[in-house]
């Protein structure tokens, strides 16, 4: 039982191995050229931890296949600080608060959060300006007293859902940032008049899996069959279609960007992870809030496991970052999180 038991553990962690490696590439590979890579960047957390055991396995038996796995966590410790930021909380404030929150359609799904709850919070926590995402614009709304400049992101006037931007600064231009296949996920921005300068704040809801918790069920409960078969490849197809739809929505939106005259902030739900092309793509020239300025492990996604981070707040070189935060003390299916920044005086010039 032994003499098998080793080869079946070597031959495991060398699939551990180049699924990590695969994960170091996922972000520099479009899903459009080839899509069954950012597999592997949507689950870096899982095939990280893994990696980690099988080193400390072979420390412990102190075997060749330790070199191996050292030299590949080594590879990857660059991405490590998109998974747990090193930044002490700094007590330096900034100038201008953003907030990013995925709200669940206000309950509507399940009842979890509500408008007042969430208006609340905003203002107890000083915020400048929020992107709320899965709004439903019937259901609820936001005290203008507190947050006199708002827009409604829209598919088309009247439509019952969206992306609600609220602002304590005027508003002075928005609209939505068109994406060239169909898609009820948007991205849309308000250029915001501050007392540092004209700021241009995207808030993102990008192209969903449309997986639901009775799809893994269903795999859960059935016999290995063709109706197993089907259940599954019906999974995968769901991963390869969002995965390609992402990759386009993030051409759209980096070409809107091209055109933007001010400073940028870009916050919202990604519905991909840190080691992902749709990351790293809208990171490029930019700094990640939590990096510069968090502290610990984040996961923003709560469900079925806290492990995933896909909620963002991406700021220019042109700002410094304070502080990151996040809190699930509104319910939702998502944190929200919020930023600290320093919009410097010159950014208009």
């Amino acid at each position: 039982m032994k003499a098998l038991f080793r080869p079946v553990v070597r031959f495991t962690n060398w699939l551990v191995i180049v699924a990590l490696l695969a994960s170091y590439l996922s972000p520099f590979v479009s899903p459009k050229v080839f899509w069954p890579i950012s597999f592997f960047g949507l689950t870096h957390v899982v095939w990280f931890a893994a990696g980690l055991f099988f080193t400390l396995l072979s420390l412990f038996n102190w075997n060749k296949m330790l070199r191996y796995n050292a030299l590949v966590l080594l590879l990857g410790l660059p991405f490590l600080t998109r998974l747990v930021a090193f930044q002490s909380e700094g007590n330096e404030p900034g100038n201008f608060r953003v907030a990013s929150f995925n709200t669940y359609a206000l309950g509507a799904i399940a009842d979890l959060n509500t408008n007042d709850e969430i208006d609340q919070y905003l203002d107890t926590a000083d915020v400048s300006c929020a992107a709320l995402i899965e709004w439903r614009f019937y259901k609820g709304k936001i005290d203008r007293k507190k947050f006199p400049f708002q827009v409604k992101l829209q598919h088309k006037q009247n439509f019952g859902n969206g992306i609600l931007m609220v602002s304590r600064y005027p508003i002075l231009h928005s609209g939505l940032v068109e994406f060239r296949s169909k898609s009820y996920n948007m991205a849309g921005f308000i250029d915001v008049e501050t007392d540092n300068g004209i700021v241009r704040l995207y808030g993102l809801h990008l192209e969903t899996t449309q997986l639901k918790p009775r799809h893994y069920h269903g795999l859960k409960n059935l016999e290995f069959d063709s109706t197993y078969a089907e259940n599954a490849k019906n999974i995968v197809q769901r991963l390869k279609t969002s995965m390609q739809k992402r990759a386009d929505q993030v051409e759209d939106i980096k070409e809107h960007m091209a055109q933007c005259p001010y400073p940028v902030i870009v916050m919202g739900d990604f519905n991909d992870g840190s080691q992902s092309y749709t990351y790293q793509q809208l990171k490029s020239g930019k700094q990640d809030a939590f990096v510069e300025s968090g502290t610990g492990y984040e996961s923003t996604f709560l469900r079925p496991f806290p492990l995933l981070r896909i909620d963002f707040i991406l700021v220019d070189e042109a700002f410094t970052c304070r502080r990151y935060q996040s809190t699930d003390a509104i319910f939702s299916d998502h944190k929200l999180i919020f930023a600290d920044i320093t919009i410097n005086n010159s950014n208009n010039d």
